[in-house]
């Protein structure tokens, strides 16, 4: 049998033109395409799925992790605020009150840490919204529709197109065929850095374990809570669902509180955060992991009918369309931002994002973490942005900065860099930071000076 075939040249027909194409509608690439359209670009977004939004919506990752700094100030503005307040209109999220932002009162942290709003430390509360999926596919919807941006749904990326060293669109595969879209600058929002591979830019893989959240419905959750607020029980369930092939917590500073579950913006509904060992750029690995959590998902249902109080009517709701994906191809652009420096709060000229990450023993002193523009730029071609997970980091920096409230703000730094250079008519690796900035602060991002 031969190991390979010759795909027939084909003449493929252009479906749309634009100032600015960003490939991937989750958090990075609605907060790119949202933002370029704003600032005057002709906008065209690029979604695999017929939603947006990404791990925060079809990933069922319902946290919008650590918008303030630990002491209580917002430093996560921007898109990510006006988000949230179009959420509050729809009754879409639930949130920690201000007044206990940065509180280290053992209560306070007791009952927001079950909903992920203390950085995954249990030392102090932070500002961590915990939102409804649907509720935020249809304020994405509203907020590219009054951009102005045009979106392509059930648009599945195939390939980068490229002449003459500079990417000036991509091809894409759907139930119309295939077609292209030609812009003058494309942003890779893919998470997986899809478009920077397929145009020939180095990158290195840095794996982190792959998921599949489910929800589950008809719990009550005051008598479980009672039920867990022993260790010794904890521990007991852990390795219970250890022994039985079952669920244990997901990829947090250890396990999730208590090891299971979260609590979501509705009463009696939670979500099971897991980890499977995998790549999310393997077929075979995203295959297994759909199977294998299913599996284990049944047995950790069961289980806790069974011997959790509180869960005895509980049903499965959902599991999340889209597999939970952490870390995969990180692009080797024109600076790679380490782990260290952002420990040490090292501060750059080119600085476009300023955020403050979940990480291992966090400190409320501790600086906030910056991020320069050239951590977006490829090193080959021109035309090309990169934002999101996949930015050029090492493989800690990623791991730190992957949280969808920062891949918001990278992204919707990217899209007005697109816009910029649109509208001067130059490259985007021509683009000036500081032009970034006055746009980005115009739009209510926290820069500090």
């Amino acid at each position: 049998m031969n190991s390979f075939i010759v795909e027939e040249k084909q003449e493929i027909p252009v479906y749309a033109e634009a100032d600015v194409l960003v490939v991937g509608g989750g958090p990075a690439g609605l907060c790119a395409a949202v933002s370029a359209a704003r600032c005057g670009a002709k906008t065209v977004l690029m979604e695999r799925y017929g939603y947006l939004g990404g791990m925060a919506t079809g990933g069922f990752v319902l946290l919008l992790d650590c918008l303030c700094d630990g002491k209580g100030n917002l430093v996560i503005k921007g898109q990510v605020e006006e988000i949230i307040e179009r959420l509050r209109k729809v009754d879409g999220i639930i949130e920690p009150p201000k007044e206990v932002w940065g509180s280290d009162n053992v209560n306070e942290i007791l009952k927001w840490r079950r909903y992920g709003a203390t950085g995954g430390e249990d030392k102090i509360v932070r500002y961590s919204p915990v939102l409804d999926p649907e509720m935020m596919k249809c304020v994405a919807n509203d907020m590219v529709r009054q951009a102005g941006v045009q979106p392509v749904l059930h648009a599945w990326f195939s390939k980068a197109y490229v002449e003459d060293g500079a990417v000036k669109g991509a091809i894409f595969d759907s139930k119309s065929g295939r077609q292209a879209i030609l812009a003058k600058t494309t942003i890779d929002c893919t998470g997986d850095g899809d478009v920077f591979a397929s145009a020939g830019e180095d990158y290195r893989i840095g794996n982190l374990p792959l998921g599949l959240v489910f929800r589950v419905g008809n719990v009550d959750c005051e008598r479980a809570e009672k039920f867990l607020e022993d260790p010794a029980t904890g521990k007991k369930i852990n390795d219970d669902l250890k022994a039985l092939g079952g669920i244990r917590g997901g990829y947090s500073f250890g396990e999730l509180p208590q090891g299971f579950y979260m609590r979501s913006s509705i009463d009696n509904v939670v979500w099971f955060n897991n980890t499977t060992a995998g790549s999310a750029i393997d077929i075979k690995d995203l295959a297994k992991v759909e199977i294998e959590t299913r599996d284990a998902m049944l047995k950790t249902l069961d289980y806790f009918r069974k011997n959790v109080p509180g869960f005895e009517k509980a049903v499965v709701m959902d599991t999340s369309p889209q597999l939970g994906t952490r870390c995969s191809r990180m692009l080797d652009g024109e600076y790679i931002i380490t782990r260290k420096e952002l420990h040490a709060g090292a501060h750059y000229d080119d600085r476009v994002v300023v955020a403050q990450p979940p990480y291992r023993q966090f400190n409320v002193d501790d600086p906030l973490k910056e991020i320069p523009y050239r951590c977006f730029l490829p090193k080959k071609n021109k035309g090309l942005l990169v934002a999101g997970r996949c930015i050029s980091g090492d493989w800690g920096a990623i791991e730190m900065l992957r949280v969808i409230p920062t891949a918001m703000l990278m992204g919707q730094a990217c899209g007005t860099a697109a816009a910029i250079a649109a509208a001067k008519g130059i490259d985007v690796k021509d683009v000036d930071a500081k032009d970034i900035r006055v746009k980005l602060r115009e739009q209510n991002v926290y820069i500090p000076e």
